[in-house]
């Protein structure tokens, strides 16, 4: 049984093309919010940490969007843990046609709160663990 996790986590972008100005913040994957020019990254990884899919997105995407894109990317699994940003009933009953199990808490505001598997849900910080290999190992840049 291989359970793979989905997470998001934004990453500051300051490209050239993206300060040069224009309305091509799209194209280059830059959105904007209310604290300036963003991106996202969207990873899948095994059990033992290993990315395995990254997508990068404008920020003001919203993570249930990609998901779909994301698990395409590879075969089906039993299971599929994620954070509440991919909680969607069009992602869950995409994941249950697929046969896999949707590990993913529900949004508190959510009037169908769907039950789950917490002690499998909290083998989730091993993605929050990759995300922090990727950071540890990016190489430091100032401006």
């Amino acid at each position: 049984m291989r359970r793979i996790g989905c997470s998001s986590t934004a990453v500051a972008s300051m490209s050239t093309a993206a300060r040069e100005g224009g309305k091509g913040g799209l194209a280059q994957g830059i959105g904007r919010t209310k604290g300036g020019r963003n991106t996202k990254l969207h990873a899948l990884c095994d059990a033992k940490g290993r990315p395995h899919v990254l997508l990068l997105t404008p920020s003001n995407v919203h993570d249930c969007k990609v998901a779909r894109l994301c698990i395409e990317a590879l075969p089906p699994s039993a299971e599929r843990v994620a954070d509440k940003g991919y909680d969607s009933q069009a992602l869950r009953e995409w994941l249950d046609a697929r046969g896999t199990e949707a590990i993913i808490p529900p949004r508190k505001n959510r009037k169908i709160q769907y039950e789950y598997d917490k002690a499998i849900y909290k083998q989730r910080n091993v993605i929050e663990r990759m995300f922090c290999r990727l950071k540890d190992s990016a190489p430091r840049h100032t401006l």
